[in-house]
């Protein structure tokens, strides 16, 4: 059997379709940072690899408890009837996050560290989830769904403000959360301290992804509620219970630009990683799979023949230059030279130029239908607009070729005029503008690649990214046009 059958698969685009990839996972710096507490938010493009660092921290630690909830199916409609409405809009939503996770936090420890002795902090626990929850692990979905709460004398001290101890209303006479969700939350979050401390651990981690799952657009709520969350997870991280509960939240590239509050920036500068690859990390994460695959001593080049591509390019940064630089594009351009190779040859050891060039149709086409996901909730229409680039016909062009062609095209339901089109195609990373930088050189500059550029609104010349060729079916411009 030739190496390339030997590898069979590169994985699976999707991290939470892919039950091998904690085989091959690569423990770069962010995940440490993670790990060690000093980050709590994770902020990457679709496809950069978040899912596959919660895939990461579900697996048991010897050191601390950790779990990575789902938000697949997550009733959000449910909990955006859990507002204080004493509260400002962008804190609306922190009290009942901040009740979510200190229910989740004494679950956890619970479900994940059985201890031997039954001591007053697990009782207060499981009393408090059996008569709540009906059992010691509820699922996120459940947790804010009681409008009212059992508790006793043993979960809390005599009184909660002011009121006899027995039950406490979630909601308020108006429909909002109550006030004394913040007396409860505060117990339950010193009681799951006190439980990782009874076991030895050194802290409980709950790992927040998929915040975007069935969500077409960015509502008012939906907001809210997602920075609600943010800043829960951020008062949390700075009390003390944060030294013992260490929530942390995913979250997209284009979310995370869409949501304004105080002290975002501050966050973006202390307590975040932003997942970012070069072609450098991607050969690792490539060269990872390969050696789970086919031994330690195997690598890219033991499946690359040498030859180079046409103007001398090596093949990986062929592969390259036609992603987002997001491990899933590469994971797939690969899969789909991979069967080529095979049909080639079923004992193929190497790739030849051939299997990469005849991969590229599909890979377009596969990059296309990744931007329809990513830009169509946001701009139904773009689609027009690679039209209009597809009928200049070359992958570079001009800005006043590209607006001829724009206008020439664009429907009714496209309200979007020639330079608020550009600026978009550049967001998502369909083009890319040409910068003077030293004394008379030039670059293109894409976001992907350059994410604190920015847009330039008088660029004259544009490049569609070259994963989009085939898709838009350009051509390389003539020599000196």
């Amino acid at each position: 059997m030739g190496l390339l059958a030997e590898i069979g698969t590169f994985g699976d685009v999707a991290a939470e379709d892919d039950d091998a990839v904690l085989s091959y996972f690569l423990k770069t710096d962010d995940v440490d940072e993670i790990e060690n507490g000093s980050s709590f938010a994770v902020i990457g493009r679709k496809g950069s690899g978040k899912t596959a660092i919660t895939k990461y921290f579900s697996q048991p630690q010897p050191n601390y408890v950790t779990a990575s909830p789902t938000l697949r199916d997550y009733p959000w409609a449910e909990h955006a009837k859990r507002r204080n409405l004493g509260a400002s809009d962008i804190e609306a939503y922190v009290s009942s996050w901040r009740y979510l996770i200190a229910v989740k936090a004494n679950s956890i420890i619970l479900e994940k560290r059985g201890m031997k002795q039954m001591t007053d902090a697990q009782r207060t626990a499981r009393e408090f989830l059996n008569a709540n929850y009906g059992g010691i692990v509820p699922s996120l979905a459940e947790i804010m769904r009681p409008a009212r709460l059992k508790v006793t004398r043993r979960t809390f001290s005599p009184s909660v403000m002011g009121t006899s101890v027995g039950s406490i209303d979630i909601e308020d006479e108006k429909g909002g959360i109550a006030q004394e969700i913040d007396v409860v939350t505060q117990s339950l979050m010193k009681n799951a301290a006190e439980l990782a401390d009874q076991a030895g651990m050194e802290k409980i981690c709950i790992h927040f992804d998929e915040l975007d799952q069935g969500m077409s657009e960015l509502t008012d709520d939906r907001r809210y509620m997602l920075i609600g969350l943010i800043l829960a997870i951020r008062s949390i991280r700075g009390s003390k219970e944060g030294e013992k509960v260490f929530p942390v939240f995913y979250i997209r590239t284009d979310l995370w630009d869409e949501i304004r509050f105080s002290d975002k920036n501050k966050i973006s500068q202390s307590s975040a990683v932003f997942l970012e690859w070069d072609p450098d990390s991607l050969l690792e994460m490539v060269n990872e799979r390969i050696r789970a695959k086919l031994g330690a001593e195997k690598s890219w080049n033991s499946i690359d023949d040498g030859a180079v591509m046409r103007g001398s390019q090596p093949k990986w940064n062929h592969i390259v230059t036609r992603t987002f630089l997001r491990p899933r594009d590469v994971i797939q351009f690969l899969n789909y030279a991979l069967k080529i190779a095979l049909k080639r040859d079923h004992d193929a050891d190497v790739f030849t130029n051939e299997d990469i060039q005849n991969a590229r149709n599909a890979y377009s086409k596969y990059l296309s239908q990744e931007l329809d996901d990513e830009i169509g909730p946001h701009w139904p229409c773009w689609r027009e607009a690679v039209q209009a680039c597809s009928a200049v016909a070359t992958e570079t062009l001009s800005r006043e070729q590209f607006e001829t062609a724009y206008e020439g095209r664009k429907t009714k339901a496209n309200d979007l005029d020639t330079a608020q089109a550009l600026a978009k195609l550049y967001d998502f990373s369909i083009i890319g503008y040409l910068k003077s930088v030293g004394l008379g050189g030039s670059k293109w500059i894409f976001h992907y690649s350059h994410p604190d550029a920015g847009w330039d609104s008088a660029a004259s010349r544009l490049k569609v990214h070259q994963g989009l060729k085939e898709f838009a079916q350009l051509r390389e411009a003539r020599a000196g046009s």
